[in-house]
């Protein structure tokens, strides 16, 4: 028969290890108490340890959407407030333009008008070349660093039409700013469809209306002439195609001027040989506007020639600086578009915040009562331990001899 004996050192070898083992788990709990945490290296718990760092790596990236949340902010903050800027200065010109087309105005106060035309337009560019709190441009697109409108009509524009963009949360990117040329120079000019003007060489007093799109089926987005052969009789002419609309028309300053699609109107008494362009609208900056007008106020009105197109300037200006009001209004509704979507993106973050903060707590805090109840366990469960390996250590048979 063979003998199962085990020798008494392996068993106190044994007892020995596992006192240690007992000890190191009993440290673990203390360090668990002192701490909080569950687990405070990744050794104690490597699949808790992988989560937690998931969970502070997605936090880092909220905290990073919350910073670019900030920036995005503060940008199109300065641009609302240029905008706004913008909008009362052309929204003052307009006064002005309308105080011009008075019947009561002079030259002297045409004069007095321009003075004040300048200065707010002179102030349109100062506001077009804003600069942000790094003394970043604006309105130049990704150019930042080069002032992007210098004057000119047409203006001069350094910018590109690039944008920049911040991610502000999981999938969701904002634009920190709208580039000058979509602020400022993709303004339709006209009606919006076609603009109308008189051939500066007109003798007569001869003034026509911007118009209307009378018939969209029947505009077909051609250039075309109104010339006339008497005060009170007109051709049409198809400057696209060369070719005649048609001849010997009576105008009726009461009643429109319509073919293809077209309604405009002509008033005053145009001179034999003056006529009359109509051409498919394309942008014009708003700087060129005012330009214009600033330039015709700066013309004599003595003969009836001459105040025909002092009235015919001043009510295109006064069409186009409505056009780019609108269009300025549009691009000021998509910079509170965008910040609310920054709100939005806040409230967001913070949700998913608050429920990685929940997961982490689950995953790395600890219940104190069952590790305080786990301590007791492992110390008394130690201290058996302990009392035993004393007691198999002074085993000897001298002491039963």
């Amino acid at each position: 028969m063979i003998s199962s004996r085990i020798p008494s050192n392996f068993i106190v070898s044994q007892i020995a290890s596992d006192i240690v083992s007992k000890q190191h788990d009993l440290a673990q709990v203390q360090e668990q108490i002192s701490t909080g945490k569950r687990v405070n290296r990744p050794s104690d718990e490597p699949a808790y340890a992988a989560r937690i760092l998931n969970i502070a790596d997605a936090t880092t990236q909220l905290t990073q959407f919350d910073r670019n949340s900030s920036a995005a902010e503060a940008q199109l903050s300065l641009e609302e407030g240029a905008l706004d800027g913008v909008l009362n200065n052309i929204n003052r010109i307009r006064e002005l333009a309308l105080s011009a087309n008075s019947g009561i105005a002079s030259d002297v106060t045409r004069e007095a008008i321009n003075s004040e035309v300048k200065l707010h337009l002179d102030e349109l560019y100062t506001l077009a070349n804003s600069r942000d709190s790094f003394g970043n441009f604006l309105f130049g697109g990704s150019n930042t660093q080069s002032g992007p409108f210098a004057k000119g009509d047409p203006v001069v524009y350094n910018g590109n039409d690039d944008s920049n963009d911040l991610t502000v949360g999981l999938g969701r990117k904002v634009k920190t700013g709208d580039s000058g040329i979509d602020v400022f120079m993709r303004i339709r000019n006209g009606n919006g469809s076609f603009s109308t003007s008189p051939n500066p060489a007109n003798t007569g007093s001869g003034i026509i209306s911007q118009g209307a799109v009378a018939d969209p089926a029947l505009y077909n987005g051609e250039s075309y002439r109104i010339e006339f052969t008497d005060p009170t009789t007109y051709d049409i002419y198809n400057d696209t195609t060369g070719t005649t609309e048609s001849v010997g028309n009576t105008l009726d300053p009461t009643q429109p001027i319509e073919f293809n699609g077209v309604r405009t109107y002509v008033t005053g008494s145009p001179a034999a040989g003056d006529n009359f362009s109509i051409s498919p609208s394309q942008n014009q900056d708003i700087f060129s506007t005012i330009s214009r007008f600033v330039s015709a106020l700066d013309q004599p009105a003595t003969t009836a020639a001459e105040k025909a197109r002092i009235t015919q300037s001043v009510n295109d200006t006064l069409t186009n600086l409505d056009t780019g009001l609108d269009h300025i209004n549009t691009v000021r509704s998509r910079v509170g578009a965008r910040l609310n979507s920054i709100d939005s993106s806040r409230d967001q973050n913070s949700n998913v915040k608050l429920q990685l903060e929940r997961i982490l707590t689950d995953v790395e805090d600890i219940d104190i009562a069952e590790a305080v109840t786990n301590l007791q366990t492992q110390a008394s469960t130690l201290e058996i331990m302990q009392k035993a390996f004393t007691r198999m250590e002074g085993l000897s048979l001298f002491n039963f001899m």
